[in-house]
């Protein structure tokens, strides 16, 4: 499962915005996986991210998106 690019903005908390892009794509799991997760790609400059996330949450972009800006600013902008 692989979906297009999404690009979203994270404000941190000390107000500052990060442009962040998101793609879902399961081509590097095995197969047992493939079945019910997919992987999550967070690309912030040139530090990338993945998370095992079910492939329900790819069908949601609110939730998905949730997720990016969750995840931005509890690493503080600092993925890598």
């Amino acid at each position: 499962m692989q979906t297009k690019s999404y690009t979203t903005v994270v404000v941190l908390p000390d107000n500052s915005n990060l442009e962040v892009i998101y793609y879902c794509m399961d081509t590097k799991l095995n197969e047992t996986e493939k079945k019910n997760l997919t992987q999550l790609f967070i690309q912030l400059h040139d530090c990338i991210c993945t998370l095992k996330i079910d492939k329900s949450i790819c069908k949601n972009l609110e939730v998905l998106e949730r997720m990016v800006h969750n995840r931005v600013i509890n690493t503080k902008g600092h993925l890598c």
